[in-house]
């Protein structure tokens, strides 16, 4: 067979090609309301061309898709972390109990709660490192809106060097395994962390991680300061006519107060965390959960002033009417 053109360019550019056509940027999709997917069936087709850019390729592939498997009992982890968290999910099922190329393996159980058992399609799903931050995010709010669920968790970390052959050295770069394991700082006032691997992660970064696990989590008061602050400078914003700015600030305060917008989607988190009687001030003696929806009504109004001010009425119709069902609810 005739040989590859791409064989004839110096490898240091074949590397770089092999880098734009292989990163997880490159390979994700792009759908309503902030949700992706990934599909790399265009890719890999490189690593059917002939063997040495097979093996050239498939060497890059594998320094920029780092893959995280996830395991739990509960068949609607998946799920949850899927919608609510816009997570993607690269992969679920049978295919990923088997898999090992994986370079983190997270093991998620409640030791002395009796859980009935689940198939391994339930128990198990692959996601990219590039998203490991979502999940552990989606994660901290499920703390907050369920306070009582951590305590019961047991998180299990191992950390992988699936690539190097057993009788090797296993190896895993400082920089990766920081990547791999601080994400999970994020997550708090669980039962018990086990941290594990070949190789055994650095004492350094298992220091670090469970120095950030200890760290409190920001009060309701100061949640609600920093959305108030940041929808000050979005009107600031709007009155300059920045109106794309002034979005992204309003965006930004709904954050701020554990509430994510993406697109069309509104995700409501931690009503718990809000619902008592707040201590700081300027709150101090109200109630958190009603402080927070105020604030919510008033970026609500900004917001579609900001949309009539670009003339997208149907967005400006949409959360209004929304607000509208949300107030209703609220006083019942």
């Amino acid at each position: 067979p005739t040989p590859s053109r791409l064989l004839t360019i110096p490898p240091e550019i074949r590397e770089h090609i092999y880098r734009l056509i292989l990163h997880p940027h490159a390979n994700r999709q792009y759908h309503e309301d902030e949700y992706t997917s990934y599909d790399y069936r265009s890719a890999l087709v490189l690593f059917r061309i002939n063997r040495q850019i097979y093996l050239e390729s498939r060497k890059i592939f594998r320094d920029l898709n780092v893959f995280v498997r996830i395991e739990t009992p509960w068949p609607e982890a998946q799920q949850h972390v899927a919608l609510e968290g816009h997570v993607p999910i690269f992969a679920s099922g049978k295919r990923v109990s088997k898999f090992t190329g994986h370079s983190l393996n997270v093991a998620i159980d409640a030791p002395d709660v009796f859980i009935p058992s689940a198939t391994d399609e339930e128990q198990c799903f692959l996601i990219l490192l590039d998203d490991l931050d979502k999940f552990t995010q989606m994660w901290f709010y499920s703390n907050l809106s369920h306070p009582g669920l951590n305590p019961q968790l047991r998180l299990t970390l191992k950390l992988r060097d699936p690539y190097t052959p057993d009788w090797d050295e296993k190896r895993v770069s400082k920089s990766l395994q920081r990547g791999l394991l601080l994400p999970f700082g994020k997550v708090r006032n669980l039962h018990s962390v086990v941290i594990s691997g070949d190789p055994k992660p650095l004492p350094s970064i298992e220091t670090e991680l469970r120095a950030l696990q200890a760290l409190p989590v920001p009060s309701p008061e100061h949640c609600l300061r920093e959305a108030t602050r940041l929808k000050q400078e979005g009107n600031v914003e709007l009155t300059a006519g920045r109106y794309t700015a002034a979005l992204e600030l309003y965006k930004e305060a709904w954050k701020a107060m554990h509430v994510i917008v993406a697109g069309r989607q509104r995700h409501i988190h931690a009503d718990r965390f809000f619902a008592g009687e707040l201590q700081e001030e300027p709150y101090k003696g109200k109630i958190g959960q009603q402080e927070r929806l105020v604030l919510r009504v008033q970026l609500v109004a900004n917001t579609c002033q900001a949309y009539l001010k670009q003339e997208k009425y149907d967005d400006c119709a949409y959360w209004g009417k929304r607000s509208i069902s949300m107030l209703r609810q609220a006083m019942g």
